[in-house]
């Protein structure tokens, strides 16, 4: 008998090590920016649409989804169409969203990880920050080796109603396979994030700390290990 009906796991520097946040969020507004020019939009109203709807995705009270509420936003902020943001938006992701990979490190255990998970649990799903359109996770997935098509579920915009650290992202999770929380194990790298809104509600934990956030928070209590260990856990006691 699988002890975990439901395992879940983060991507981004869990699966999916990227060098640095911070330059991650620099190319993707740069390249975005020069989409925005090539369709004749004001670069400046646009990113600043696309920026009020990832605040206000971020916010989200659960009463739409992600998706929703960032559309609704965007076109409040810059008077363009759904439409047109959408567009230009799609076609980001499909050619110069590409260059993300330029800062993705290699990582050689994602495609065991994401095999174990699938083998020791009823249901899996990539806990990601649902901001991004399902194909630009599929993207980023597949810079490591594995694909959406290996999950039942990968939170994209149009999949949550709400964003991390809010324990209602997770319990969405939860409630669509009809599970509870103590027969789930949530797999990621961030304190904050990840691991105290998953406790919050009884959800089992793996803190992975190669390249581990911790926000200066104590993270003492969690179960945590290398991707080694991560594995040796998943054969060994799930």
């Amino acid at each position: 008998m699988k002890k975990y009906k439901l395992i879940m796991s983060d991507l981004d520097n869990t699966l999916l090590p990227v060098i640095t946040q911070d330059k991650f969020v620099t190319i993707w507004f740069t390249d975005v920016a020069k989409k925005f020019y090539d369709y004749h939009m004001n670069q400046a109203i646009a990113l600043n649409a696309i920026n009020e709807g990832c605040r206000a995705m971020l916010l989200n009270n659960g009463r739409l989804r992600n998706d929703e509420v960032f559309y609704r936003t965007a076109v409040k902020a810059s008077g363009y169409s759904r439409e047109k943001l959408a567009e230009v938006l799609t076609d980001y992701y499909a050619t110069t969203f590409q260059n993300v990979k330029n800062i993705i490190e290699v990582n050689p255990f994602a495609p065991q990880i994401a095999k174990l998970i699938k083998e020791k649990a009823d249901y899996t799903a990539i806990a990601t920050m649902p901001l991004f359109p399902l194909d630009a996770c599929d993207t980023r997935m597949r810079w490591t080796g594995i694909s959406a098509d290996m999950f039942d579920l990968v939170t994209s915009f149009d999949q949550s109603s709400y964003a991390k650290p809010n324990p209602l992202y997770f319990q969405e999770i939860l409630d669509r396979f009809g599970v509870k929380p103590e027969e789930t194990l949530m797999i990621g790298n961030d304190v904050r994030e990840d691991m105290i809104p998953c406790a919050t509600l009884g959800i089992d934990v793996f803190l992975v700390t190669n390249h581990m956030i911790t926000h200066d928070l104590d993270y003492s209590r969690f179960r945590q290990g290398t991707y080694e260990e991560l594995i040796d856990f998943l054969i060994h006691n799930s």
